[in-house]
């Protein structure tokens, strides 16, 4: 053997042992290489060194991981819940085969808490990476669940105080300034409704139980109006969550209701005074911009999506007009806009089944499945509690 042979094994030793040596001494580009892994490879390197599961644990590491996943241009995440509890995410290449992969996922619930009940809902949409699940026992009793699909943690949501009054919904929103994510339900009174709040924790993000917040509902306020179920339920975006109302003494005039959950105060937001006002069909979150759907009839209906640019005073513009040839009898009570993605492009899905992609610039639409496989989702490593 040579003697060129022989050197050259311990030089490639080496230079490997040299480049680990740059990573596991550089944590920046630790950061850098392991914020591109998904949560299910992440969770598996916790176990490889101590330094590596306060790496991935660290806020800074957990927040720069989400806002890779956010941004990801290739992927998209589609969830959704089974009666039985279980999640399935949909995973959508979004390259030339547009490969697409379903996993079915069983959260790490509580020993025996399924068996108390007979169904599990998803509450309104995915909250940075956590979902807010109710649950209904046999016989009638509800239970709420924070959950990250991701991780598979879950947190179940004391019920609190009893009332005179059935709370009517939920909603999972999210404060950064704190770290922290908030439980939102209301409930119906005679002169209005009233508001209490959850807060879930900082675990997740920061690795530590010194900062474990006040374990139980808070109420935030009463407000003279009334939610106007036919617009879609609570919306969170901007860290805000949103209803659409109307004053209890003139049920034709609606607003926008908004609660900021870092200062836990509400604000009335009026309807763009230039928008056909003749149904509100929804409140979403349009690529980080609250929206308001509304649906034109006059014969040859239309969608128009008008996003909230100013919140203090209530300046909306008109982004989108979707007027396509659905069917020959489009009913739009049956389309959803549901996100937005790169180029502009909106998600759309029909009559629950077709879940395709519209492109406002030549006013056409592509079907990407066949069957609507549920909300927008990006996996985030925070733990909820």
């Amino acid at each position: 053997m040579s003697l060129d042979a022989m050197v050259k094994p311990e030089e490639e030793s080496s230079c490997r042992t040299s480049s680990r040596s740059i990573v596991s001494s550089n944590e920046d580009l630790m950061v850098n290489i392991l914020s591109r892994l998904p949560v299910k490879v992440l969770s598996r390197f916790k176990c490889v060194s101590k330094q590596w599961n306060m790496l991935t644990s660290d806020p800074y590491f957990i927040s720069a991981h989400h806002g890779r996943a956010t941004q990801e241009p290739n992927i998209m995440k589609l969830l959704s819940v089974t009666r039985a509890g279980l999640i399935s995410v949909c995973s959508i290449e979004e390259k030339e085969e547009r490969k697409v992969t379903h996993d079915l996922i069983r959260p790490n619930y509580p020993d025996g808490i399924l068996q108390k009940y007979k169904s599990v809902y998803m509450v309104g949409v995915p909250c940075n990476g956590l979902i807010c699940l109710e649950c209904v026992y046999h016989e009638g009793w509800r239970a709420i669940l924070v959950c990250n699909p991701a991780t598979r943690d879950t947190i179940v949501i004391p019920r609190g105080k009893k009332r005179e009054y059935d709370y009517l919904e939920l909603g999972l929103g999210f404060c950064s300034s704190s770290n922290e994510f908030k439980v939102v339900r209301f409930y119906e009174m005679e002169e209005g409704y009233g508001f209490e709040l959850f807060t879930v924790g900082q675990r997740g993000a920061r690795g530590t139980h010194s900062l474990k917040p006040l374990q139980s509902w808070r109420h935030v306020g009463y407000l003279p109006y009334q939610i106007c179920y036919q617009s879609g339920r609570m919306c969170h975006v901007n860290e805000k969550m949103h209803w659409i109302i109307s004053p209890l003494s003139d049920s034709s005039s609606e607003y926008v209701l908004t609660l900021d959950l870092e200062l836990e105060e509400f604000k009335v937001v009026s309807l763009p005074e230039d928008a056909r006002l003749d149904f509100v069909v929804d409140l979403i979150d349009l690529g980080g911009q609250l929206c308001l759907v509304l649906a034109i009839r006059d014969g040859s209906n239309w969608l128009e999506l008008w996003v909230l640019k100013d919140y203090p005073n209530s300046i909306w513009s008109k982004e989108y007009q979707i007027h396509v040839n659905i069917s020959e009898n489009p009913d739009l009570d049956s389309l959803k806009v549901i996100g937005i993605r790169r180029r502009r492009r909106l998600l759309l899905f029909i009559d629950n089944s077709t879940f395709c992609y519209y492109d406002p610039k030549n006013n056409s639409l592509e079907m990407i499945m066949e069957e609507y496989p549920g909300s927008l989702y990006v996996e985030n490593l925070v733990i909820p509690f």
